[in-house]
């Protein structure tokens, strides 16, 4: 028992000796060094190689009391470009891509020299497409909106059409024949990113000075098309909804709300 005893307290001796001779400098050093590398290991998690020009293209959804179109135009793994327009207004953002296990997420900011700018982010999945966004304005008392995004075929115009060859009008070759148009008493032009500008004189207005009214254009379905104008006082509704008529050997035309109709206009 005395040897046990004792052979413990040696041990324990040696223990407080082997501390206490140590440069509580050179201690605290390789602590901080460890410390420090731990801080600095970047852990990186390798994901499927991505084609990140699919991501670019046109979105558009349900915003507030209208639309908006979200247009994508440059994407890699860091950043995304593009602009979105919302009632004919059209608002530059940027910012960061972050990818994920099933997600790309993408912080998009506008540029904040309007007060109705905002941030954008846009979770889409990788799995079937789909976009479900949000997007907080920058003044708070702006309530902040959350939506779904579905990305669309952007419709190419032809200019070099100007007779109508008889072919059935669809969403796809719509803008052959109505890039420019008739609409009440102006003209329509039609943008592919889905901007609409509507150009009248004034009725009464002396000095004939052109007014100029912008909204935003879609299809809700392959003869229906929405348009959803920015504040005037020229139409009644901002929001109107035109269907497709298309008989045979008559030119098509979109009819709308009070017998207002959308026809082409060719030089």
């Amino acid at each position: 028992m005395k040897t046990h005893f004792a052979l413990v307290i040696g041990i324990s001796g040696l223990l407080l000796s082997t501390s206490c001779s140590s440069d509580p400098a050179e201690v605290k050093t390789a602590s901080t060094e460890k410390e420090i590398a731990v801080d600095t290991v970047e852990v990186e998690e390798w994901f499927p190689e991505t084609n990140f020009d699919t991501l670019r293209g046109m979105y558009t959804g349900d915003f507030g009391d209208g639309f908006i179109n979200v247009i994508l135009t440059y994407v890699n793994d860091k950043k995304a470009i593009g602009y979105n327009i919302h009632k004919g207004l059209q608002r530059n953002i940027s910012g960061s891509v972050v990818q994920k296990k099933d997600q790309f997420e993408l912080t998009l900011n506008e540029p904040g020299d309007n007060p109705y700018d905002g941030v954008f982010i846009l979770i889409l999945s990788k799995k079937d497409g789909s976009i479900h966004a949000s997007w907080k304005a920058n003044d708070p008392k702006i309530p902040a909106k959350t939506f779904k995004l579905k990305k669309q075929a952007i419709k190419q115009s032809d200019d070099s059409k100007y007779e109508f060859d008889g072919s059935k009008i669809t969403e796809d070759n719509f803008m052959e024949l109505f890039s420019y148009a008739n609409l009440s008493d102006g003209h329509v032009e039609f943008k592919e990113n889905g901007i609409i500008r509507f150009t009248y004189y004034p009725e009464g207005q002396e000095n004939e000075q052109q007014e100029i009214i912008k909204g935003s254009w879609k299809f809700t379905d392959k003869k229906t098309m929405v348009i959803d104008w920015a504040k005037n006082t020229h139409f009644k509704q901002r929001i109107m909804k035109f269907k497709l008529t298309q008989n045979e050997d008559e030119m098509p035309s979109f009819v709308g709300p009070n017998e207002l109709s959308i026809y082409p206009d060719f030089y």
